[in-house]
């Protein structure tokens, strides 16, 4: 009996203008030589479907992350959640043209070059990169998760969003600070920003999380390192 092949490659994309675009991929791939993740495929019944897939993300044995980038997977939060795991993972993120997209300018910015599979020279490219394990970094998300009983306070947690990002979601890159006595929930309101994908795709090179306390300032890098 043959051993089933080692998934190097994860296909993310959206069911809703992107799953004719990822079969076809999957079976391009398939047919030069490579072993692939996809939902629809690997998915094992009884299991629970996140838990799946964050298993295959931070598996040592997946290198890649393909991307079939559609307008609905830009939109879709699940997609969004893949992304910045697999990110934070150090696979090898790579953005596939899907459907036609009207504004590459509108783009987030960390899907740099649209990788297009009509071009050969792209399929080349494309190919000897996956041949490859990933070389990419991790992107750092050290920032802990807001408690499970948290409160959402929609005009504070704006207020401070938009002194990190500007109108279209971009980062400002200026310094903000929570003032307040104990127990008002600075620590809490800062959690929930780190958390929330606006700010994560604005900062796309990671967050970074320090609790300092009275005399924390002299070791910051150490802290963080």
């Amino acid at each position: 009996m043959n051993a089933r092949p080692i998934a190097r490659i994860f296909i993310s994309y959206s069911r809703k203008d992107g799953a004719e675009t990822a079969a076809q991929l999957r079976r391009d791939l398939e047919t030069r030589g490579f072993s692939i993740w996809q939902d629809l495929i690997a998915l094992e019944g009884g299991r629970d479907w996140w838990s799946q897939i964050e298993a295959a993300l931070k598996s040592k044995d997946l290198w890649h992350f393909v991307l079939v980038v559609t307008p609905k997977a830009l939109e879709s939060s699940d997609a969004r959640r893949e992304i910045r795991l697999a990110r934070q993972e150090g696979k090898t993120l790579l953005p596939v043209r899907g459907a036609p997209l009207s504004n590459l300018s509108t783009l987030p910015r960390w899907i740099g070059q649209i990788i297009d599979l009509s071009l050969p020279e792209h399929w080349r490219t494309f190919e000897r990169v996956l041949e490859v394990p990933n070389s990419s970094k991790r992107v750092p998300m050290m920032a802990p998760e807001p408690p499970p009983d948290f409160v959402p306070r929609p005009i504070e947690f704006e207020s401070l969003k938009g002194q990190l990002l500007d109108a279209k979601h971009d980062a400002i890159g200026i310094t903000a600070a929570l003032r307040g006595a104990g127990g008002y929930g600075k620590t809490t309101l800062a959690k929930a920003l780190a958390h929330d994908s606006n700010v994560q795709d604005a900062y796309f090179d990671g967050v970074l999380w320090v609790e300092l306390g009275e005399r924390g300032g002299d070791r910051v890098l150490a802290l963080i390192f």
